[in-house]
């Protein structure tokens, strides 16, 4: 299957610039690098937050466990601020409407 035809439409709308792609990559790189077998899933949930927050959320976004929930990612900077809600794909929609503005 191609790309073009493999992606949400939603994503296809996402026009991002090199900066963006090279800040990914080194930061997916960095991930990649960290991961070890004999850690404990806490480790590799610290890697993940780690990765979301250098590459997408950061100082934007609180990222840490709310609840029972492992991993949250607040709509502001402060642990009091909202959680976004609706299922994953009403999620990445939205943000990336907001981007598109």
């Amino acid at each position: 299957m191609r790309p073009k035809k493999a992606l949400n439409k939603a994503f296809l709308k996402v026009k991002p610039n090199r900066t963006e792609i090279q800040n990914f990559k080194a930061n997916l790189i960095q991930l990649l690098d960290r991961i070890n077998d004999t850690e404990s899933e806490d480790f590799h949930k610290n890697l993940v937050i780690d990765f979301l927050k250098k590459t997408y959320y950061d100082p934007n976004h609180f990222i840490n466990t709310k609840g029972r929930n492992d991993l949250v990612i607040h709509n502001g900077p402060e642990s009091n601020s909202g959680v976004e809600g609706g299922n994953r794909k009403q999620r990445i929609y939205r943000k990336l409407s907001l981007r598109t503005k």
